[in-house]
């Protein structure tokens, strides 16, 4: 099967920083490959890793994480650019992606891994060793798009996409304790995956997703408060663009708790499966029994003062979904 792309015209939005103008109907968008795009986002830390792990073991499928196109492009698409720049960028990502799946799907290793880790029934490891492999889907997962949801819904056509959000007080102590991002030491360069762009204050910077006028506000933070606040700048730019009437009316996007799905990951899973085109089968259904409840609420081990300052920095995003 071949994937390779044809010619796309790309719908471009103002990229004018933090802000989500008009698109034109769903169906301007030309379909360029036969295989369906399927798209996680989620702020780091919301669970992104664990469905996209549970959803690799869809039938016919194929799945990437990270960089099939650098980072720095989600970064990059919400600075102040040209149309001809940004249709560039968008028809380059698409392509990365077909051309993705034309290498694996002409791979016989790649199936023997996904058959090891249960993410592949033997029938389709037989037929993929007898190179009559046949990939209907492909699934994505980068969270760092959910600064910039609305390139991802133009870049890859048609694609339905997933927004996974969990508190972003458990987000917070989740990035603090994997990751320590955003600390003084991080913030003295632009070489982190939370700020490959930002403004020099004193000698830190500010990272670009920082409201102008408010980079002292955000420097004179914890580590755990500037973790917040890239959670709700993220939930905030999702929650914009997906409530749009046309995006909603396209029934792309499913919204999934994360609170929800470690609660009830067969019902939540199925769901998840579903919005993909798929039923539930036996392997999805081991994947998705991994799910654990243990981090929810892990914020309360933080200090009164510092939740009090990160609800100030985030409390009407925390409303938003249903956290405060």
């Amino acid at each position: 099967m071949s994937t390779k792309a044809t010619k796309t015209t790309y719908l471009m939005p103002d990229t004018t920083k933090g802000s989500h103008h008009s698109l034109k109907p769903d169906n301007a968008i030309a379909q360029s490959s036969g295989v369906k795009y399927n798209v996680i986002l989620g702020c780091p830390r919301s669970g992104t890793t664990f469905l996209f792990n549970a959803l690799t073991a869809l039938p016919y499928s194929e799945a990437a994480s990270g960089h099939l196109f650098p980072l720095s492009l989600a970064h990059i698409v919400n600075q102040s650019i040209t149309p001809d720049i940004y249709q560039c960028l968008a028809r380059s990502f698409e392509f990365s992606v077909n051309d993705f799946i034309e290498a694996v799907e002409a791979s016989r290793v790649r199936p023997i891994h996904r058959w090891m880790t249960q993410s592949m029934t033997t029938q389709e490891l037989i037929a993929a060793l007898r190179r009559r492999r046949t990939i209907e889907r492909f699934i994505y997962k980068e969270p760092f798009w959910s600064l910039s949801p609305e390139f991802v819904y133009i870049a890859l056509p048609k694609c339905r996409i997933i927004h996974i959000y969990r508190d972003g007080r458990d987000c917070a102590d989740s990035l603090m304790r994997k990751y320590k991002v955003l600390t003084d030491e991080k913030l003295k360069t632009l070489n982190t995956a939370e700020m490959p762009l930002g403004r020099k204050v004193d000698h830190r910077y500010a990272p670009w997703w920082v409201e102008d006028g408010k980079e002292e506000l955000f420097l004179n933070q914890t580590p755990y408060v500037r973790s917040i606040w890239m959670w709700k700048t993220m939930v905030r730019r999702c929650h914009d663009f997906f409530s749009r009437p046309e995006v909603m009316a396209s029934s792309r996007i499913l919204p999934i708790r994360y609170e929800d799905l470690v609660s009830e990951p067969m019902k939540y899973g199925e769901i998840a499966a579903n919005h993909f085109g798929c039923d539930m089968n036996n392997l999805l259904r081991k994947k998705f029994q991994g799910a654990r409840k243990s981090s929810i609420s892990i914020y309360k081990r933080r200090s009164s003062e510092e939740i009090r300052a990160a609800e100030n920095i985030a409390g009407s995003e925390l409303s938003l979904y249903g956290y405060l």
